[in-house]
């Protein structure tokens, strides 16, 4: 198992105190791996207005002009911050929605990992929730990191979603990227038995051996997570894999709220794999009631 570098990380600046957050979190990533940090930064359009007398226009394009002045300012001093931690660092500022700003600057500067804050105890859900957070997560070709939370230093807890696919993997691959080495990475996989099968216990075990399509579910997803374990020995993390029967989401949250985690790994499928992922409630709602930082791996081998 190997991925490659991280080179360039971009990061969604609306000069909040979120974005601060992710700007910390992409320092501590960049001082890492030695990356080169794109500070984003999309302006609001001033919309047309109609019936407004000249005198008020005036004193909105001055407010106007102040904005952005601070606006460039606050971006200076972060972008000096970067430098003063020996990194290198440029800023991107547009007009335009975040979410296409952010996405086609990291097409650009062909990013792997975009960082994106988030606002208050329940960000994750208003961020997500928003339409430009969702055309950054939905859209995006690289790996994005939705950040929640004080910055204490690399991950130590991470917990990765898997379900042994392909996806899953580069999921694994990816979080041992982001945590320094030796730190333990923990896997859930939430299983279930097949459809249809909880009419077993209605039959009754005489006359349907419900017990044993249970064994048969577990047994392969044992060898599975034993074969996943075996091929995860070159990361540098040892790796454990945790077995829970019910459903995906409930299964993850719970997880990393009983373990304490500060990161939750989640892979995307196939091409579009991440409107998909987000498409779909059991991911929707993991990341959106996720208890700390969430990363979406889509992207980069």
């Amino acid at each position: 198992m190997t991925m490659g570098a991280i080179t360039t990380i971009l990061v969604g600046c609306d000069l909040s105190e979120g974005s601060d957050g992710a700007v910390e979190r992409a320092l501590q990533i960049a001082e890492q791996h030695r990356a080169h940090m794109v500070l984003v930064h999309a302006q609001a359009d001033d919309a047309p207005m109609e019936h407004v007398d000249v005198e008020m226009l005036k004193q909105i394009g001055e407010v106007s002009a102040a904005v952005r002045v601070e606006e460039a300012r606050q971006l200076a001093d972060k972008l000096t911050l970067i430098q003063s931690r020996g990194l290198t660092a440029d800023v991107i500022s547009r007009i335009g929605p975040p979410g296409e700003v952010l996405t086609a600057a990291a097409n650009e500067r062909k990013a792997e990992l975009i960082v994106v804050g988030t606002h208050g105890r329940t960000g994750i859900s208003r961020f997500l929730i928003g339409s430009q957070a969702t055309e950054v997560i939905r859209h995006a070709t690289c790996d994005v990191l939705v950040c929640r939370g004080p910055v204490r230093g690399p991950f130590a807890k991470p917990l990765v979603a898997t379900d042994f696919s392909p996806a899953a993997v580069m999921a694994l691959e990816h979080t041992a990227a982001l945590c320094p080495p030796g730190v333990p990475i923990e896997l859930v996989h939430a299983w279930q038995l097949p459809a249809g099968s909880w009419g077993a216990t209605l039959l009754g075990q005489a006359r349907f051996p419900w017990s044993t399509v249970r064994d048969a579910v577990l047994s392969s997803a044992k060898a599975q997570a034993d074969k996943t374990v075996k091929a995860a020995a070159s990361l540098g993390n040892p790796v454990h894999v945790e077995l829970v029967q019910g459903p995906a989401t409930q299964v993850i949250t719970a997880a990393a709220e009983r373990g304490g985690h500060d990161l939750i790994v989640v892979g995307a499928h196939g091409h579009r794999g991440v409107r998909r992922l987000l498409l779909g409630s059991v991911a929707e709602n993991t990341i959106r009631h996720a208890p700390c930082t969430v990363l979406v791996v889509h992207g980069h081998a």
